[in-house]
């Protein structure tokens, strides 16, 4: 089953903006965090990308974790980290999800 986004994709950035503003809002999963180790990548370049990065690709219904799926990253020269992340379909998300990461 595919579901429709609730907000278009610049009002879900703005959204990731504004919950990735407080990092205790920011989830970073296990595979995330596994990732972040393997790949070098730090806790401060996720939320960079994730506080002012785009939307590159979806957002795609996951039904699985009954959420919104999106892949971020910075325009260049910021372009360090692309990020997948999260949010749950509710008018105001509480909770961003980082789920993996890979250096540009």
């Amino acid at each position: 089953m595919s579901r429709q986004p609730l907000w278009t994709k610049q009002q879900l950035e703005e959204f990731v903006h504004a919950l990735a503003r407080d990092s205790a809002r920011v989830v970073f999963t296990g595979h995330c965090l596994q990732r972040m180790e393997q790949r070098g990548v730090s806790t401060v370049e996720v939320l960079s990308c994730l506080r002012r990065g785009s939307i590159v690709r979806g957002p795609f219904y996951n039904a699985g974790h009954q959420s919104f799926e999106f892949r971020m990253s910075e325009p260049a020269p910021r372009d360090i980290v692309c990020v997948v992340a999260a949010v749950k379909p509710v008018a105001i998300p509480g909770e961003l999800f980082a789920i993996t990461v890979w250096e540009i």
